[in-house]
Parts: C-alpha cells; structure tokens; sequence
C-alpha cells in the first residue's frame, strides 16, 4: 500500500501564521506546501509556526523545504518555529544534524512565543 497525501490546514496567533502540516511530505506533495507557503509570504506572513504532530513522514526533499522557508523568512525580517514534530520526523531532524540549525520546539505554545519574540 502506497502511502501519500498531505493536508495543511490553517491558523493564525497574535499576527503567526500557525501552518499544521499531516501525512506525507515527499516528492509528491512537496509542491503543495511551497505553493501554501508561497501564498502567505507574498499576504506579508514573516513569522510562521509549522504544527508537524501529524506529519508521518518526511523526505529528503521536505527537509530542505523547511532549511529553505526559514532562510527565506530570516531574510525578511521574520522567523520559522517547528513544533511537535512526530517522533520518526524528530529522528530524521535530529540525524541530519537540523535540530542545530531549525528552532524545534516540543510545544505549539512554546513555537508561538519563540515566533513573536
């Protein structure tokens, strides 16, 4: 059985946008989320919270997505905040050595207070 898909669903915390990301971040959903993050860095979203408790797995390419989004938003003035990363995606992060470079953070309240500080 294949597995795939991805739903990336919405909110928003004082001025962050809380983007909650399920299911299956590879080659072939990895479009939708850059297209999703897309539209709301050109609405002026700079400071962006990424809700990865449903995220079962990532890819290769998903990891440089979110490497590329934080360097983005640093660059204009902003931030990205990982939190509640499953425990295989924290492994992958923590592997690749990400949990150095990527703010993770064990809560969606300790993400949001990081994003707005």
């Amino acid at each position: 059985m294949q597995k795939t898909g991805l739903t990336i669903r919405d909110a928003d915390a004082e001025g962050v946008a809380i983007v909650h990301i399920s299911g299956y971040l590879d080659g072939h959903t990895i479009m939708n989320l850059e297209r999703h993050i897309d539209q709301l860095t050109r609405t002026g979203r700079k400071r962006m919270v990424m809700e990865l408790s449903g995220l079962a797995y990532i890819a290769s390419a998903g990891v440089g997505l979110f490497i590329n989004i934080s360097h983005r938003l640093k660059g204009q003035g902003g931030r990205l905040e990982l939190v509640s990363p499953s425990e295989s995606v924290m492994e992958i992060f923590t592997i690749l050595g990400l949990d150095t470079i990527l703010a993770i953070h064990p809560s969606l309240d300790a993400g949001l207070s990081a994003a707005k500080s």
